[in-house]
């Protein structure tokens, strides 16, 4: 990526960062929050989080074994037409026999392309809801934790440390996709730094998502190594949320 672009996606980043920031700035100047809390902005990794599923990777895995078999299972059908393909090979090019065989070939073609297509199609959708229904809760514990704190928004806090170690892959090629990306998703992160007055309610979020279905979260929650921002002294590391709060 030239230079122009990256300096063209950290201005943008900049410009809305800010303007979001700004916004609930203004909104923090109208708004009654309670005395304890002093920002009106929270963070979530919701990454982290994401990570903490215990459930999304079995089931995961369960549609990418199903849909693999289905597809697997269409290949006999590609099996019939490369058949068919050596019997025009014994046909004479001007008879019946051979277009009506030839026909029937480019139809069986077609539906199996449409018919793998399909299965592609809905192996993604099934993926999309399930992930669109873990994601649902994050964002839904995030409002109950924020509203409890007085917050006017909660924003989407990546605390994975920078890579320092290249990984070793296999085509000397993927080292320059694999930069691209991870310049890319580090420019892309919303927040770059947060001061003494933005409070990380990742914590909180996590143990709201626990307490409505205990089975829903690993334990322990060691599967990824972050670097964890200290919260707002004045909401604490020991902060809770009213049980009253989790199902909403």
């Amino acid at each position: 990526m030239t230079k122009s672009k990256w300096m063209v996606i950290c201005a943008a980043l900049a410009c809305g960062l800010v303007l979001a920031l700004s916004v609930v700035a203004q909104q923090g100047t109208t708004t009654t929050t309670p005395a304890a809390v002093r920002s009106a902005v929270g963070l979530v990794d919701v990454g982290y989080i994401i990570s903490q599923n215990a459930n999304i990777d079995k089931q995961m895995a369960a549609i990418n074994e199903k849909y693999s078999k289905l597809l697997q299972d269409s290949m006999n059908d590609r099996q019939e037409i490369t058949k068919m393909r050596d019997l025009l090979g014994t046909y004479d090019k001007n008879s019946d026999i051979y277009r009506e065989t030839e026909q029937k070939m480019l139809n069986m073609r077609g539906e199996l392309e449409s018919k793998q297509l399909m299965l592609i199609k809905q192996a993604t959708e099934e993926r999309l809801k399930l992930f669109n229904s873990v994601y649902t809760t994050v964002m839904k514990q995030a409002e109950v934790v924020g509203a409890h704190f007085g917050m006017s928004i909660v924003l989407n806090y990546d605390r994975s440390k920078l890579i320092e170690e290249v990984p070793l892959l296999t085509n000397p090629q993927q080292y320059e996709a694999f930069f691209g990306q991870y310049a890319q998703t580090v420019a892309m992160r919303p927040i770059v730094w947060a001061n003494g007055k933005t409070v990380d309610l990742t914590s909180l979020v996590l143990n709201q998502i626990q307490k409505a279905d205990p089975a829903s979260v690993r334990t322990p929650n060691t599967t990824v190594k972050a670097q964890t921002a200290t919260p707002n002294s004045a909401v604490g590391t020991k902060a809770t949320v009213p049980a009253t709060t989790t199902n909403r």
